[in-house]
């Protein structure tokens, strides 16, 4: 698969794994230490170039899941 491919993939994810929780993206910032701003980028399907790795693991631990589900 392309980069893009798994970039959207962790785009949808994301959203769908909040909405499933049936949280707000301000509760997801809250359980995970994510900060807001970056998140609502995500929720508008843009990944942010201040994102870092680390944000990805803090969102699979928030979720309950392992990081490459989030790319599934």
């Amino acid at each position: 698969m392309s980069a893009e491919t798994y970039k959207n993939l962790f785009l949808n994810n994301v959203c769908q794994r909040r909405e499933k929780m049936g949280i707000s993206v301000a509760e997801l910032a809250r359980r995970s230490g994510v900060p807001p701003a970056i998140l609502e980028k995500l929720e508008q399907g843009v990944l942010p170039a201040e994102m870092m790795a680390h944000h990805t693991w803090m969102l699979a631990e928030a979720f309950g899941c392992e990081i490459y589900e989030l790319f599934e």
